[in-house]
């Protein structure tokens, strides 16, 4: 494998310029700026927040989301839905099954949901700019630049993967981690219920299925992604190098769900997440895999669409080690591949200084004129061969056993 940095793609930000033939070439190439600089200038370093001061944000983000917005938007929806239910002369449902199956309900909880993550997406808009500044927050969450198509490719290539072993750890999640109601009535006698994935599921189910990849998959995925990997990782990045900076925020992204059964599994999913997220460079992967990952539930469990994940499950209970183990194999090929072709700084002119974040474990672009692009090696044959392996594994136990 060629170490010479060579983008695959022709986006045209990450493609090196051609080196220069010689220092006279150098010296006319930087005429219109001076002598080139020891090292192009770095921003000044941002003090960033330790964990303790997340996890404030957090609860901060919480009341902004739940109680902020069901103050300005859940009660009136509510009072809304309850009135049609009366001048209907229909019976009010109590229960979450209710409901789920009621035309009137059903939507009305979900449009409080949009509501919640509108109220979160605002928040932590906010609060970006506001600690990232107006003109750059953008480059220090990665937002302003898109995946490669290698990339994006590889991370497709995973989906199937991580979909498998999402779905074969729930089971024993389910049945070993206690959801929130066991854990009030142990501790404290009393049952508080919160509408966690099981109580979602019967929803989605009779929900109108625009309404509910919208709530659901869309909205989430921008809401949870700007606020998780977006503010609390920039701002952790700058205390803790990048194994502290995943593992916090996928902690916390799993808090953030309150029902231990959704934030355990959660969790796991943050962890694939920011993985890619560090490894592309790029927010918009973390906002397609968590928005296909909750898209995927959605179109399996409506009844107006396709059970998608049928296969897997199939597959599951006939042949569940078989399976794991295809879809483990396949998705470490996958990361092995991003970490292979992991993104980096390099001078645009071979030679020249770089420019460089000033903190280590973060993400930030290159700002105009720093003469710095974002690029990456090529797949090695070992990578291609190893994603190769694992996709027809996969592919042969699905299409044996779904």
């Amino acid at each position: 494998m060629s170490n010479d940095p060579r983008p695959d793609d022709d986006i045209p930000t990450l493609r090196p310029l051609p080196p220069a033939d010689s220092e006279d070439d150098l010296r006319i190439e930087y005429a219109d700026y001076g002598e080139p600089p020891a090292r192009p200038p770095a921003p000044p370093p941002d003090p960033g927040f330790g964990f303790w001061m997340a996890v404030v944000w957090c609860l901060l983000y919480v009341v902004a989301m739940q109680i902020v917005a069901g103050l300005l938007f859940g009660i009136p929806i509510i009072f809304i839905a309850i009135a049609i239910k009366q001048v209907q002369g229909q019976p009010v449902p109590t229960d979450m099954a209710g409901i789920a199956n009621d035309p009137v309900m059903g939507p009305a909880f979900l449009t409080i949901l949009v509501f919640s993550h509108v109220a979160g997406l605002f928040f932590g808009w906010i609060i970006l700019r506001w600690r990232c500044g107006r003109k750059r927050w953008q480059r220090r969450i990665a937002l302003s630049r898109l995946p490669t198509r290698t990339h994006a490719v590889l991370v497709l290539i995973g989906l199937p993967a991580m979909l498998t072993l999402s779905a074969a750890v729930e089971q024993p999640i389910m049945r070993f981690v206690p959801s929130i109601e066991d854990i009030s009535r142990a501790l404290f006698g009393v049952r508080i219920d919160l509408p966690g994935i099981e109580a979602l599921m019967p929803l989605l189910q009779k929900a109108p299925w625009p309404l509910a990849l919208f709530a659901v998959a869309v909205l989430p995925a921008f809401n949870e992604e700007f606020w998780c990997r977006g503010f609390l990782g920039q701002g952790l990045s700058a205390r803790y190098r990048n194994l502290g900076v995943v593992l916090i925020v996928s902690f916390l992204f799993g808090c953030l769900h309150l029902d231990p059964r959704q934030g355990l599994g959660a969790m796991l999913l943050g962890l694939a997440i920011h993985g890619s997220y560090l490894a592309t460079r790029s927010l918009w992967t973390a906002i397609a895999v968590h928005g296909i990952n909750n898209g995927v539930a959605v179109v399996h469990t409506n009844d107006a669409l396709f059970p998608v994940l049928k296969p897997v499950e199939n597959a599951l209970e006939q042949a569940p080690l078989l399976t794991i183990a295809s879809a483990a194999l396949l998705f470490a090929g996958v990361c092995f591949a991003l970490y292979q072709t992991r993104c980096r700084l390099v001078p645009e002119t071979p030679g020249m200084p770089v420019w460089e974040p000033p903190d280590s474990a973060g993400v930030e672009l290159p700002p105009p004129g720093s003469r710095t692009a974002v690029t990456h090696d090529p797949l090695s044959p070992v990578s291609v061969s190893f994603v190769l392996v694992g996709a027809i594994a996969l592919g042969a136990v699905l299409a044996a056993y779904g």
